[in-house]
């Protein structure tokens, strides 16, 4: 998440901007595994943004995480069907939205290490379109979901040195979802008002409600930049 300097009397405003190479992964409402992974997802990639915002007031700090993609595949190939070779051609279309946002309150502040205990929500939305046309036989699939889930959390730092800091940051809540988390170690380096930051990121949805998951996850490496102005 974005870090600010605290012991301010006025708002300061950071963020980041950073690129997650996270696969999908998770089980459909029918039972079907879901295994995509990031090299399969970027050369599909239409679009896509990714980004943290923070306001800081003394020892309060409001955050919004704001991941936004969409992914499109078409595919040509032929299959047998009935013994006999049939041509197939499907489209996909994916857009997902996902947003953490929340106020965190510093508990402890030193000079090697900072905590803050955060609360907040999380939401997220997946709309897929499926069409596939079989010998001129067309079929068309569309379905949405979304989840609105209540987290409580806490984030982390500890300077190694003048530049070299760890970071963690991990939540955990429910709502819509039967359960929601997330966990993001990382590392930083600080040059000016500019950060170089790297880092692990996994985040996990189980739901009981019998829709279009049962759970659905993301994870893998991150690499981004923190500013403060």
């Amino acid at each position: 998440m974005a870090k600010t300097d605290s012991g301010e009397d006025h708002w300061v405003i950071g963020g980041s901007a950073y690129l997650w190479a996270a696969g999908v992964d998770g089980t459909s409402a029918e039972g079907d595994d879901l295994d995509i992974s990031f090299t399969d997802i970027a050369k599909d990639l239409d679009g896509g943004v990714m980004g943290v915002v923070a306001a800081q007031h003394g020892k309060w700090t409001l955050i919004a995480d704001i991941i936004y993609l969409t992914i499109q595949q078409d595919t040509n190939t032929t299959a047998n069907l009935i013994g006999l070779p049939q041509k197939i051609d499907t489209n996909v279309k994916l857009k997902g939205f996902i947003s953490t946002f929340g106020a965190a309150y510093r508990v402890v502040e030193g000079e090697k290490s900072q905590l803050d205990l955060l609360a907040g929500a999380r939401y997220g939305y997946m709309d897929v379109d499926f069409d596939a046309v079989i010998d001129s036989e067309k079929t068309t699939y569309a379905d949405s979901d979304y989840s609105l889930d209540g987290i409580l959390g806490f984030q982390a730092l500890i300077n190694l040195n003048h530049s070299w800091y760890l970071s963690f940051y991990a939540d955990i809540g429910a709502g819509d979802s039967e359960l929601t988390w997330q966990v993001w170690p990382g590392v930083g380096y600080r040059v000016g008002d500019l950060d170089a930051v790297a880092g692990y990121r996994r985040l996990e949805w189980e739901t009981d409600n019998g829709d279009t998951f049962e759970d659905l996850g993301f994870s893998g490496p991150m690499l981004g930049v923190k500013f403060r102005f």
